[in-house]
């Protein structure tokens, strides 16, 4: 019989994922880029923030007032 793990997340980009990138705009890469810093920032425990300086409900203003 055979395993299958479903807790496993690939690392390589589809061919559509990567048909996206070559036509991406500075304004989508922008986005990109917060996306992941908001992600980033939410998945830190609330100590990791206050030692940053953030609290919870100021990420999003941290994350757009900040320079990328």
């Amino acid at each position: 019989m055979a395993y299958f793990d479903n807790s496993f997340v690939s690392s390589r980009a589809t061919l559509r994922q990567r048909m996206a990138r070559l036509f991406e705009t500075p304004f989508d890469r922008r986005y990109r880029q917060r996306t992941a810093q908001v992600e980033a920032l939410r998945a830190l425990s609330d100590a990791d923030l206050a030692a940053r300086g953030i609290a919870r409900d100021d990420i999003l203003f941290h994350v757009f007032t900040s320079k990328l």
